[in-house]
């Protein structure tokens, strides 16, 4: 596969020699698959090629001996002697992103193990490494909320300094704790409840465990969320239309992005919905679209508009030549599936981009928008739990907030002043 980005031979004896020449022939094919150019390719290839001949150098006969100091030793010895002041330097990195491909390639073909995820700070290991297994295996959470909880739990005992050691953590008191939060509101007062919700379940296993003299869980007080207290915000027809009108027309980003604006809005799915989305859910013969579970909610299976139908097949034409099944995929190679963060930083651009202003701009306002319309038209509560994917009637209640009509024939008359 290596002819199909070079066509010397002396070029491709240098590739095939060395530890690594049995596999760069499957990595030129796996990033042909994934449709990147030549432009792109080429440098990343030709930094696997120049490390290959590293390790030659360095006496590296067999693949199983590589680690990763070998990378960081390459770069720096390849980087040793640059000395320029032009635009074009590829700096160290350029250099560690195009070697990525490489050591991903070898994780996947068993040679290598995927790299340690950063070591914690020795002073706080002994207590922050029991309470993650125990957030694993005993509490069952996935991998993202974990690194969530470590995140926040770093940042906390980074705080404390020495104090997070385990003489530290015994001598704890409730003024540390009230200390770090104060300090987070004042840097960053968003996401204040997670922030309480993971320093109470810390605090608790250290207690449980005998890390700390108190359980100062009590000391974090909850951050109070009322169901009921606010109004789903959506958005008019003509703001809808300004977002669309917003979209660059004729390329294979603007193709994709009205499939997905038509998508959200006309059926009010969630971002993760439209990712989630695969060439099987939509049957064309029969004019429907399924839209897969989220949240603990239910398969739905709805007509096939023609304007989202029509988008799509329109997207498809641009769409890159893959074995992947979802609908949605990155423009550039390696042409991954979207992520639920692409969705709302794509609605995000549309709305500034249009001019349209809302509290919360991502794709939540366009589901917003979509049940809002739906109750304006009348449509039965029952009808738009079941398109929004929910399995209990009383979520789908909230929006009852927002149907004007309804709620003027209930209004009481304001009482006269006698």
């Amino acid at each position: 596969m290596l002819e199909y980005w070079y066509k010397e031979r002396r070029t491709l004896v240098d590739f095939r020699r060395g530890p690594l020449g049995p596999y760069m022939d499957g990595l030129a094919a796996r990033m042909k698959e994934r449709g990147y150019s030549k432009r792109l390719a080429g440098p990343v290839l030709g930094h696997c090629c120049l490390f290959n001949s590293f390790l030659v150098d360095q006496g590296i006969t067999r693949s199983k001996d590589i680690t990763p100091a070998h990378f960081d030793a390459f770069i720096d010895a390849y980087l040793a002697d640059f000395r320029t002041t032009s635009k074009l330097y590829v700096g160290r990195g350029a250099v560690r992103g195009h070697l990525k491909h490489l050591l991903s390639y070898l994780v996947d073909e068993g040679v290598m193990k995927p790299p340690a995820p950063k070591p914690l700070a020795p002073q706080y290991r002994w207590v922050l490494e029991p309470y993650l297994r125990h957030l694993h295996e005993d509490r069952q959470l996935n991998e993202t909320t974990i690194q969530n909880y470590r995140v926040a739990l770093c940042r906390f005992l980074d705080g404390l300094g020495e104090r997070a050691s385990r003489n530290g953590m015994k001598a704890l008191q409730a003024d540390d704790v009230e200390t770090h939060i104060k300090q987070h509101i004042k840097e960053s007062p968003v996401n204040l409840r997670s922030l309480a919700s993971y320093l109470r379940s810390f605090l608790r296993f250290c207690a449980y465990k005998g890390y700390v003299a108190k359980d100062y869980s009590g000391v974090i007080p909850s951050v109070p969320a009322y169901r009921l207290a606010s109004l789903p915000k959506g958005m008019e027809d003509t703001d809808l239309q300004k977002i669309l009108n917003a979209i660059p027309k004729g390329t294979a980003v603007g193709a994709r992005d009205t499939a997905i604006m038509l998508l959200m809005m006309a059926y009010g799915i969630r971002g993760m919905s439209a990712v989630e989305l695969r060439l099987e859910d939509i049957d064309w013969q029969r004019s429907t679209i399924l839209i897969r579970a989220r949240k603990g909610g239910k398969e739905v299976v709805l007509p096939l508009l023609n304007a989202v139908g029509e988008a799509i097949i329109q997207y498809l034409h641009h769409r890159p030549e893959t074995r992947l099944r979802e609908v949605f995929l990155g423009v550039k190679a390696p042409h991954f599936p979207l992520s639920g963060q692409d969705i709302s930083v794509t609605v995000r651009k549309y709305m500034i981009k249009a001019g349209v202003k809302r509290p919360k701009n991502g794709s939540n306002t366009m589901r917003h928008s979509w049940a809002i319309r739906a109750l304006a038209d009348d449509s039965p509560m029952k009808a738009i739990a079941d398109v929004l994917g929910h399995r209990c009637l009383n979520t789908t209640f909230i929006y009852a907030k927002t149907d004007l009509k309804m709620l003027r024939q209930v209004v009481m008359p304001w009482p006269e002043k006698r």
